[in-house]
């Protein structure tokens, strides 16, 4: 009888630590509102983001639940917690050591954008130097201009930023090109045409150092496979982004 309670004993920890291994698996990615890349209205998430992250869950037969945080705290939730990944970011020399990478997601321009036409055109990027810049924090794009020594002011997202540049608070405002047209139209403004467009990027998805590798191969396989099956083209088209 002891032997049969003590095998009943073994299969119900197998159970447990299965259960708690497929649990494991299960990713927690993290994005924040960014249109049209993300928003969230209510329990609705939409946005090309919301439609990759779900493309490419499927394709690799994975579980995950996608939570919204400002971007400064979702990349320290993905630095901190295992199974917790963070999108779309910049690749730069300071972040690559520190995450998993799955990518990339998406090209991204930036611009520098006025409150009204310049009279002086920028002709470069340091033309701005000696203007205040605004941006957001946890941005690749923040980070480039200020350790290039820019004037930058941070704020918690994007829409602060309009706000501020229409009162006069700050000189330039540095975007995503696509992103600030889709905040502009949000806002009931006509779009600007940035005074300079000066960077390109790639972004992509941050993961926990730790992720394993198998699970960075699985997903980065399912990523080439929405490439090469035409989906991201199509994606990107229908959100106005380039390849």
């Amino acid at each position: 009888m002891f032997g049969i309670k003590g095998l009943i004993l073994q299969v119900v920890l197998l159970v447990v630590l299965f259960s708690n291994y497929l649990k494991a698996e299960k990713l927690t990615i993290i994005t924040y509102s960014e249109v049209p890349f993300a928003s969230q209205n209510e329990d609705k998430k939409q946005g090309l983001v919301i439609e990759l992250i779900e493309a490419l869950f499927n394709q690799a037969g994975m579980e995950y639940e996608v939570l919204f945080y400002p971007l400064k705290r979702g990349m320290a939730m993905a630095a901190s917690d295992k199974n917790t990944c963070v999108l779309p970011i910049e690749r730069n020399q300071q972040r690559e050591t520190h995450f998993s990478w799955i990518g990339p997601v998406m090209l991204s321009r930036y611009g520098l954008f006025s409150r009204k036409p310049l009279l002086d055109p920028l002709i470069t990027l340091s033309d701005a130097k000696s203007s205040s810049i605004g941006s957001f924090l946890g941005s690749g794009i923040g980070e480039y201009l200020i350790n290039s020594g820019y004037e930058v002011e941070l704020t918690n997202n994007d829409r602060l930023n309009i706000k501020k540049l229409e009162r006069g608070r700050i000189n330039f405002w540095a975007a995503d090109i696509v992103s600030a047209k889709a905040l502009m139209k949000n806002e009931g403004l006509a779009f600007i045409e940035p005074e300079l467009i000066f960077y390109t990027s790639i972004r992509a998805m941050a993961c926990h150092y730790d992720l394993p590798e198998s699970t960075q191969k699985l997903l980065n396989d399912a990523l080439l496979f929405l490439y090469r099956s035409g989906y991201m083209a199509q994606l990107n088209k229908k959100y106005g982004l380039e390849l």
